[in-house]
């Protein structure tokens, strides 16, 4: 399997896609069972993992061995993912959230490391032969829409290239404007009809210390800056701050609640952006139910691929780009550990080092890097995140040359 892979034809009914769309509808149940012994399958990420799909795929953890999935950031607990699914299914992680920590510490997951500027890459180079996702009903023309978690399922990478492709349909997943993210009825083989609500991300409270770290961020963002934020408490501490910016535009890896509150503040405006005015470019969503209907169809938005999002040169064409990003402790030559706490990996390399060399080629644009500069142990005791020399074992994500 190679980037030169030709896109597959596979319509069933020839006449029209709401025919071929028919053709194609499958029992969750009928569709595991398409999934072999030794296939590789690449399942997506988040709320557009397909429930019904992996429901019915962890009953068969018994009859299959060796299958690899793919995936990012679950937000269930499925079945293959369990202890008791070892041998019989394996996980490839794309970044690390508290789910895939269990399944680490289970033996039953790795994460493959990687910053998500390199995902097309993975996708091409781990060659999956199946492919399953959720996505949303049909438009007009006979697109559906791979929603918030699009982006772990490379179009040209990873969906074409694909022997089986498996789409599960759920009404409750918001539209995602974005060419990146349509994908027609004649590119899919089996269709699943499965609605399902949405996992909600609540938001995260602000702790006392997230307050006023972000007062000292919220200072160095200038009116019509672009920016980039991940989610979080700080992340929320920042968004609730910087009501009081004027035009500020918007180009990350990921948006939650906190950006569509900007935007109805009248905050973010994308006004004085220099690449692509006018719009949040973006890749990922995660938030409430009036999040999902805050960006369902909001044309201010523009996902696209997280490996094109996440490109230093095109993060770099922003002017004024501000990135703001977290990290778990730093040592004294400036090496920051982001991921792990010493050989426990925490989180994923995401997006980081991207957006770090990104705002420094940026004309005017500045990189932050925020931690809190203490913790309290567990037995009470007060320690520094700031040290001399890093843990044994920890990775360094961002060095100290970024």
């Amino acid at each position: 399997m190679n980037s030169t892979a030709q896109k597959k034809d596979r319509r069933i009914k020839m006449s029209s896609w709401q025919e071929d769309y028919k053709a194609k509808l499958t029992s969750p149940e009928d569709a595991a069972k398409l999934i072999k012994s030794n296939d590789r399958l690449f399942m997506g990420g988040g709320v557009n993992i397909p429930k019904a799909f992996a429901t019915a795929l962890g009953a068969r953890a018994g009859e299959l061995s060796n299958v690899t999935i793919f995936q990012g950031y679950a937000m269930a607990l499925y079945e293959y993912m369990k202890p008791e699914a070892k041998g019989s299914f394996n996980i490839e992680t794309m970044f690390v959230g508290p789910l895939e920590r269990i399944c680490m510490e289970w033996g039953v997951g790795s994460y493959k490391p990687h910053s998500f500027s390199d995902l097309g890459k993975i996708a091409l180079s781990v060659a999956p032969n199946r492919v399953a996702f959720s996505a949303t009903p049909p438009d007009k023309d006979g697109y559906v829409n791979k929603s918030c978690f699009g982006s772990f399922l490379p179009r040209k990478e990873c969906l074409e290239p694909a022997e089986t492709v498996i789409c599960e349909i759920n009404s409750h997943l918001p539209w995602c404007c974005g060419d990146d993210f349509k994908v027609h009825i004649s590119e899919i083989d089996y269709i699943i009809e499965n609605d399902n609500p949405l996992f909600e991300l609540p938001e995260i409270p602000i702790t006392d210390v997230e307050q006023k770290m972000a007062e000292y961020i919220v200072e160095m963002v200038p009116d019509g800056a672009t920016i980039q934020l991940g989610f979080g408490g700080l992340a929320n501490a920042i968004g609730h701050l910087l009501k009081g910016k004027k035009d500020l535009g918007m180009h990350s890896e990921v948006i939650t609640p906190s950006v569509t509150e900007l935007i109805k503040a009248g905050t973010i405006t994308c006004k004085k952006k220099n690449f692509y005015p006018g719009k949040v470019i973006t890749a990922f969503a995660v938030g409430t139910n009036q999040f999902y209907k805050d960006i369902d169809h909001n044309e201010i938005f523009e996902f696209k691929e997280v490996h094109w999002v996440n490109q230093p040169e095109n993060i770099a064409k922003n002017d004024n780009l501000v990135s703001i990003n977290n990290t778990l402790m730093i040592d004294l030559t400036g090496q920051a550990a982001s991921e792990s706490i010493g050989v426990k990996q925490y989180s994923g390399t995401g997006g980081q080092v991207n957006f770090n060399q990104g705002a420094k080629m940026s004309r005017g644009g500045k990189r932050i890097l925020s931690l809190a500069s203490t913790y309290t142990d567990k037995d009470g005791n007060l320690k520094s995140k700031i040290l001399p020399t890093l843990p044994e074992g920890s990775i360094v994500t961002t060095s100290r040359n970024e």
